[in-house]
């Protein structure tokens, strides 16, 4: 099964965005709002960097952005014209059913990481269980780019600033229980994550540091997410469970009342769990590395990217 394959090879290397590289963009989810894209293209273009558009980045196929050949195939184009860095235009849905088709082997051979979360959280996830450098779990070009926070935080994790130093500081209030902890970062769009058991896609969970956010969800299905990840015993190795925004899921009442609760229910015992951390759906998406060992210490108040 090929991914047991990719599980045993999973890699801790990271590759930084160089001087004058190509940046691609790919769509490979749901059809891209033109203003946003342009508004982030622009952004994009202050960088400095040549930038690479797939053909399908406006095409529209109902909730899709133009048919699955066509996302591959704008994928393809990207990186045979020497792009390793891939931002997801947006999110929505579509990686799920193009993600058997795609050489994720081959992506990861090559060094090509994608930059992205929502529907995007799955291939990053995949090529980092591949044994691919390590993916970035951040803004995509119409999604949040154009936050001057989020761009300048993805800016300095593509450049490789962040490795070695501390990625998201918090206090009490957001410990649901302490602890000391250290594994491979994998995570992102709860839903998303669950949708990826059974498949040869899923993330290594053994030993690892699982982020989740969510959007647009009741709390009762972050419940039945959750206990899905839990009776099918994915989270039984799980070092720490890191939260993130649930932008629109319950009222804010609803969610100071429970969340804590299910998800330290959910979580092992001994595991370390921390919540309301600025990073998914919110305004404030602040990037971090999907792949690379992560250091949780809740007395500090630290998440910190290992060397």
């Amino acid at each position: 099964m090929p991914g047991v394959r990719y599980r045993s090879i999973m890699s801790n290397r990271f590759v930084p965005l160089s001087p004058g590289e190509p940046i691609g963009v790919v769509a490979l989810s749901g059809p891209v709002d033109r203003d946003r894209l342009e508004a982030g293209l622009r952004i994009l273009q202050g960088w400095g960097h040549p930038l690479v558009l797939a053909p399908n980045i406006e095409a529209r196929s109902a909730y899709l952005a133009g048919d699955d050949d066509a996302r591959v195939a704008g994928l393809e184009w990207v990186v045979a014209r020497g792009a390793t860095l891939l931002m997801a235009a947006r999110g929505g849905f579509g990686v799920t059913r193009v993600l058997p088709r795609l050489p994720l082997l081959e992506l990861a051979a090559a060094g090509v990481r994608f930059a992205g979360y929502s529907d995007t959280s799955a291939l990053l996830n995949a090529m980092a269980a591949a044994g691919g450098t390590v993916q970035v779990h951040g803004p995509m070009v119409a999604a949040g780019l154009g936050r001057r926070g989020n761009e300048l935080r993805l800016q300095r994790v593509l450049a490789g600033e962040m490795v070695g130093e501390t990625l998201f500081r918090f206090d009490r209030r957001r410990v649901v229980r302490p602890g000391l902890a250290a594994g491979h970062a994998i995570g992102g769009t709860l839903s998303v994550l669950a949708a990826l058991i059974g498949t040869p896609h899923e993330p290594r969970w053994d030993g690892s540091v699982l982020f989740i956010e969510e959007v647009g969800e009741p709390l009762y299905r972050l419940d039945r997410l959750l206990t899905q990840l839990r009776a099918s015993a994915r989270l039984r190795g799980v070092k720490a469970l890191i939260c993130g925004g649930l932008r629109g899921c319950g009222s804010v009442a609803e969610r100071a009342s429970r969340w804590p609760e299910m998800v330290a229910e959910a979580a092992p015992p001994e595991a370390a769990v921390v919540i309301d951390l600025p990073f998914g759906h919110g305004a404030c998406n602040l990037a971090f590395p999907i792949g690379a060992t992560v250091e949780v210490d809740t007395d500090g108040g630290a998440i910190r990217w290992s060397e």
